[in-house]
């Protein structure tokens, strides 16, 4: 049986030569896989280093080629409702090459902003992908002449040299609306967040585009917070102003949430009467609904992995500006369809 190490005793790579019967420099090809080297002695090497529960410094890797192999995320949403999903797509990118994450909160001034800017740079990351809780357009990074590859993700930036993973938005707000026509509604409102948001203005233009082009009349947006008690005061005022409605599209589910209740207290059968499409796909919400909500889904997760091999790439020296979008699927629920849908 092999011996092991004593404990807080460092396995090095001369051991692993040592014990496998091979020169230190074989034992290198093998775990840098290069040069030439027979299976059988590969599989050896490999056994040694598992039972010798070998583990490689980072340090000397980095100092070889000349990389930290880690990355600073930024993010400015507090709750992590949108960030984490987007950080488990990031991870998943960086596994394979064994990149790992520094996650800062950046949700305060500009001044720790800068601060969490410096510390980064200071450990010599190898890039940084900055993450936020919307997708309003923002200020490029303060990074004066630094070379640190930078990807942003369901942010945007005006910068033409930047890159931006964005979710599609537009396509969101066609694509809530085209379901519910086809589900047979021809009197279709939004009741959303505030109007200064970007995702709120590019999603009604995608609604506009495709009732436009049905012919179908555009009602006014109701703008308020992104909470179910807004959701459930402007369909109140809805169903007693404009009682023809057979159509809702919320700003999120939890607007979603609030608008369900006042159909119920207002005897409209849900979809039957009143056919309503949220946005987010927040399982938390959509699965505790009655009915079940159907909800726009933003791929948060392959955003972030886009963003994470993006990253990478840049870091290998591969160049990337402009914005990439990503597609969103409805994720269909009992809420809005009144007839099958194969």
């Amino acid at each position: 049986m092999m011996k092991k190490s004593k404990p807080g005793t460092r396995v090095t790579i001369k051991d692993i030569a040592s014990a496998a019967n091979v020169s230190i420099s074989t034992v290198s090809k093998v775990m840098n896989g290069t040069g030439s080297i027979s299976r059988q002695t590969q599989d050896n090497i490999k056994r040694v280093i598992n039972e010798l529960d070998y583990r490689p410094s980072e340090l000397a890797r980095a100092l070889h080629q000349k990389k930290t192999y880690t990355i600073g995320l930024l993010s400015s949403d507090n709750y992590g409702r949108f960030s984490l999903p987007i950080l488990n797509g990031i991870e998943n990118a960086l596994a394979e090459a064994q990149i790992s994450v520094f996650l800062c909160n950046a949700g305060g001034c500009e001044q720790e902003l800068k601060r969490h800017v410096d510390s980064l740079l200071a450990k010599r990351v190898d890039g940084i992908i900055v993450t936020a809780a919307k997708t309003d357009t923002r200020l490029p990074l303060p990074m004066k002449k630094n070379q640190t590859p930078v990807v942003y993700a369901y942010t945007d930036v005006e910068d033409e040299n930047a890159l931006c993973v964005l979710p599609d938005d537009i396509g969101a707000g066609q694509l809530a609306s085209q379901h519910l026509i086809t589900q047979g509604c021809k009197h279709i409102v939004q009741i959303t967040g505030p109007a200064h948001f970007m995702a709120v203005r590019q999603r009604d233009a995608g609604c506009k585009s495709v009732l436009s082009a049905h012919g179908l009349k555009d009602y006014p947006l109701q703008y308020g917070p992104w909470n179910s008690e807004h959701g459930y005061a402007a369909a109140r005022e809805i169903l007693s102003r404009c009682p023809e409605v057979d159509g809702i599209i919320t700003g999120n589910d939890l607007i979603a949430h609030g608008v369900l209740q006042a159909l119920h207290e207002h005897h409209r059968q849900v979809p039957k009467d009143v056919a309503v499409v949220s946005y987010d796909n927040w399982q938390v919400i959509t699965e505790l609904c009655r009915p079940t909500l159907s909800s726009v889904d933003f791929e948060l997760k392959e955003l972030g992995r886009i963003a994470g091999k993006c990253l990478i790439e840049k870091i290998d020296g591969q160049v990337h500006r402009g914005k990439i979008i990503v597609p969103c699927y409805l994720q269909m629920s009992e809420s809005s369809c009144r007839y099958s849908i194969s």
